[in-house]
């Protein structure tokens, strides 16, 4: 048995064609019995197309309820992020701030450190002279 995948079933044309063959056999069963046995006659092949429509329309149902159950799945998961974002974002940016505190400050001391050094050596060099 061939396994069926519902995502390729193109339902209007399933709909379609089984509307068409269930015509053509009605229009021969017509033409060639009278009234009352082609009655009897299309009565199981009608049963068939409305069994067939009962079915498409079940397929399609199921289809919908996966489709929904995966949008939810995926809501819930990327609610799940935006949360943990949101929780660790603030640690984050503080983290950040401080670094970059840290840095200026450090870079800060370097330049009054070097600035100091050429004040002596100015002073230095210029009281040699």
């Amino acid at each position: 048995m061939t396994a069926f995948d519902v995502r390729k079933l193109d339902v209007r044309k399933f709909s379609t064609d089984v509307r068409d063959r269930a015509e053509d056999i009605t229009q021969d069963i017509v033409r060639r019995l009278p009234v009352e046995q082609a009655r009897k006659a299309v009565t199981p092949a009608a049963k068939v197309a409305r069994d067939a429509a009962y079915v498409a329309v079940g397929i399609g149902v199921i289809a919908t309820q996966r489709v929904n159950a995966g949008r939810y799945d995926l809501r819930e998961r990327v609610e799940g992020v935006q949360q943990r974002i949101n929780e660790i974002a603030p640690k984050v940016r503080d983290e950040a701030q401080a670094t970059a505190q840290r840095v200026i400050d450090e870079a800060s001391e370097k330049v009054r450190a070097l600035v100091e050094r050429r004040k002596g050596s100015a002073k230095a060099s210029t009281t040699v002279a």
